[in-house]
């Protein structure tokens, strides 16, 4: 088996023929596109993937990505520690015809017969991982950031949305 650190460019049917394993950490600052939705960029991925073929004769990338972001809580706004982990079953196509006819457990990757960032791999899957709408799971957790629940009062009002359009009418059509 074939072991390689991490380059910066791999040929993945090459590496699938060479059983390879792709080892090593890739620092956040060089994913532009999910640095981009960080707060801080100082940590790293800790990549572990290995390629060969399964006994359908399916060609795959698999393992698993970790790593520690923050982000932005969106209910209080303030700094959210999310670790990551990440398993990825990749199964290798040449087009997309191919990859409707992959099993289930296989998210496609559409790979060229050339090279390939290994540094996209790895945020397009990081990316695909991230929340849609961070937030704590503890709603405790955004009160230390000075979020607190809504005043009683203000939901009370919130429920009737349109109950001042009804003192713009006419005392006529109110009684309608």
């Amino acid at each position: 088996m074939l072991t390689l650190s991490l380059p910066n460019k791999i040929n993945p049917w090459q590496l699938v023929a060479d059983h390879g394993r792709l080892t090593g950490d890739l620092a956040l600052a060089e994913l532009p596109r999910l640095a981009a939705l960080l707060n801080q960029t100082n940590g790293v991925v800790n990549v572990t993937l290995t390629a060969g073929m399964d006994g359908q004769g399916l060609r795959f990338i698999a393992g698993r990505l970790h790593t520690m972001v923050e982000l932005t809580c969106q209910r209080c706004l303030g700094p959210l520690q999310l670790p990551l982990e990440v398993t990825v079953h990749l199964g290798l196509v040449h087009s997309e015809a191919e990859a409707d006819r992959l099993p289930d457990d296989y998210e496609p990757l559409l790979a060229p017969d050339g090279l390939m960032a290994v540094a996209d791999l790895v945020e397009d899957e990081l990316l695909l991982a991230l929340p849609q709408i961070p937030r704590h799971a503890d709603q405790r957790e955004c009160e230390v950031h000075g979020y607190g629940a809504p005043d009683p009062a203000f939901i009370t009002e919130q429920r009737r949305p349109f109950g001042l359009l009804a003192s713009l009418l006419p005392d006529s059509k109110r009684s309608s």
